[in-house]
């Protein structure tokens, strides 16, 4: 396919006939899930879809709490949603390319933006569950907001930050939320794990690990995060995030378009064999090992680099 067939493909993924809503859209057109993941979800062979206005999860809200939450309610999905355009993007610019790598541009944004939107519905869902579960227990309700209450030497509580783990806030929120005990040696959550390696990647890149990302790495990285989401939903019998199918079918769709390319920086398959320049305006840097071009020791690195190259052809010969 030319680049502009596959714009017009991809136009139909991201606004698909307005007709197919509810149950025809909700995971039955995507066998991938049934047949390749072995999900099962028969749960949603109905027309009682969840999110409708009549399901018998959807409930009535006077609330200032809630009211708050629903005003944010769909980051999570248009976080995931930009990261999909953006995958789209990045097919479209490729498609063409005789050759299949280039500098970094897109895939590392995909995966940041991505993952954001997760630990998003993470965030969201858990505050949700707190302001509508009145049984849910104070630690639990710290864990989940990573807040803690201390003592200081007066007697007085503190609240203070404390990090947690998003996976393991998503662990306590499937238990505390729908009595669902994570089982972590499972391959979904282990896919979880390790997309999160790959976003951690580059949020605390290791810069003396140069690495490249693929294509392929992008995709595996969504289907694992939005597998994270899926797998649960199978197990319960409940969507965990209404928008999981209609992202996941945009996926599979994107899926089917994507040619393999290579995102990596720059340098990344330079082997320097000698001495080259590179910029640093520290103060005290040590001239003797890293001399400035301005200075005499640079100059004399030269010379002494010439003489040993002269010496080297006049031996050949």
């Amino acid at each position: 396919m030319t680049a502009d067939e596959i714009r017009e493909e991809i136009k139909l993924l991201f606004n698909p006939d307005p007709n197919l809503v509810g149950i025809v859209r909700r995971g039955l057109r995507q066998p991938r899930l049934t047949k390749k993941h072995r999900l099962d979800l028969s749960y949603l062979e109905t027309f009682d879809w969840e999110g409708s206005s009549v399901h018998r999860h959807t409930r009535l809200q006077d609330s200032e709490e809630v009211d708050r939450l629903t005003r944010n309610s769909d980051m999570p999905d248009r976080l995931m949603y930009s990261a999909l355009q953006l995958l789209a993007e990045s097919i479209v610019t490729y498609a063409d390319r005789e050759k299949r790598e280039g500098e970094i541009r897109y895939y590392p944004a995909i995966v940041l933006t991505f993952w954001s939107g997760f630990e998003s519905f993470v965030r969201y869902a858990s505050e949700l569950l707190l302001v509508t579960v009145p049984s849910v227990s104070p630690p639990v309700r710290q864990y989940l907001r990573e807040i803690e209450e201390v003592v200081d030497a007066r007697g007085r509580i503190k609240t203070r930050t404390k990090y947690q783990s998003v996976l393991d806030r998503y662990s306590v929120f499937l238990a505390s939320a729908y009595n669902l005990q994570t089982d972590r040696g499972n391959r979904f959550w282990q896919g979880l794990v390790n997309a999160k390696a790959l976003r951690d990647s580059y949020t605390h890149i290791d810069v003396n690990l140069p690495r490249a990302i693929t294509t392929g790495d992008v995709l595996a990285f969504m289907e694992q995060t939005l597998l994270g989401l899926i797998w649960p939903s199978s197990l319960l019998g409940r969507t965990i995030m209404l928008e999981q199918y209609f992202l996941y079918e945009t996926l599979d769709g994107l899926r089917g378009l994507a040619k393999e390319y290579r995102e990596r920086p720059f340098f990344l398959d330079w082997h320097l064999q000698e001495p080259s320049l590179f910029h640093c305006n520290f103060e005290g840097v040590d001239e003797d090992r890293f001399p400035s071009v301005r200075s005499d020791e640079y100059h004399k690195t030269l010379s002494q680099r010439a003489r040993k190259a002269n010496k080297r052809n006049d031996d050949s010969e």
